[in-house]
């Protein structure tokens, strides 16, 4: 069995990884968010985009579900924390701390703050404790 080395096949086999790189690397375009989705749904949608490391479009749905559901507080202060932690992993730290310093002032308005999920308060003042160290150096 005889095999030809011909040169534009051998380019085009070396060439293959060259392009799924360069295809792999194109940023994505935004999702196109369709109507109707419900919290569970845009949370979900945003994890997964955040997941595959595609902060901008996790950050459009976090934003959309703040605009569709401005009353939903136990989700809108889950959504917050969420926005700027994905700034705090895109290492945007002023971003992040202006953002959970926000957050961490609306936990101040409520009468009884136990009647709001806390875990968003919680893990700001410690990513906040973060953010602080990362900036000391």
């Amino acid at each position: 069995m005889r095999f030809v080395r011909s040169g534009s096949v051998w380019h085009v086999l070396l060439g293959i990884p060259l392009f799924l790189l360069v295809l792999g690397s194109c940023s994505s375009t935004p999702p196109v968010i369709p109507e109707g989705l419900t919290p569970m749904q845009f949370f979900q949608r945003a994890q997964e985009e955040s997941d595959n490391y595609r902060w901008d479009n996790a950050l459009l749905y976090y934003k959309t579900f703040l605009e569709r559901y401005p009353d939903d507080l136990p989700n809108v202060l889950a959504a917050r924390y969420e926005i700027a932690f994905i700034h705090y992993k895109k290492e945007q730290y002023a971003e992040s701390k202006k953002l959970f310093e926000e957050l961490l002032e609306t936990y101040k308005k409520f009468e009884n703050p136990l009647a709001v999920p806390q875990w968003p308060r919680v893990l700001a003042e410690k990513v906040l404790r973060k953010i602080q160290e990362k900036t000391r150096l």
